[in-house]
């Protein structure tokens, strides 16, 4: 802090944030119990407390009944033997994919680059 003048942009910063009569001063707030906070510890306690109870969950935020019938549900579902109806996909389509996407576009989850999935499907020998 010594060695900044006036004259560097950081000494007013540091100024304008140390000036007292820009500070906006929290008016009191009312706690669950509808007592005052006046005081920053309890305006604070205030606060935290607030933001516990919207946070927190004091009953189940679901009916019982409705979840375990979702659940049978998906039980019913997964216990299917899957079903291989899909047409096979074709080296063809996939180039054809890669080139559309666009360029300057940050890679999907793996990170793997449109640059980088071209080179590889245009070198022979190369399986993706």
């Amino acid at each position: 802090m010594e060695e900044i003048t006036p004259t560097h942009k950081v000494y007013w910063q540091v100024a304008k944030a140390l000036k007292s009569d820009g500070y906006e001063p929290v008016p009191a707030l009312k706690n669950s119990d509808n007592t005052l906070a006046f005081v920053d510890r309890e305006k604070a306690e205030c606060l935290a407390n607030s933001i516990e109870r919207q946070c927190s969950h004091t009953s189940p935020p679901h009916d019982p009944l409705h979840t375990s019938r979702i659940e049978e549900k998906v039980r019913q579902k997964v216990s299917l033997d899957p079903k291989d109806d899909l047409d096979p996909v074709t080296l063809d389509e996939v180039k054809g994919l890669v080139k559309d996407l666009k360029t300057r576009k940050a890679s999907g989850l793996d990170g793997i680059s449109k640059v980088l999935l071209l080179a590889t499907i245009g070198t022979p020998g190369r399986n993706i």
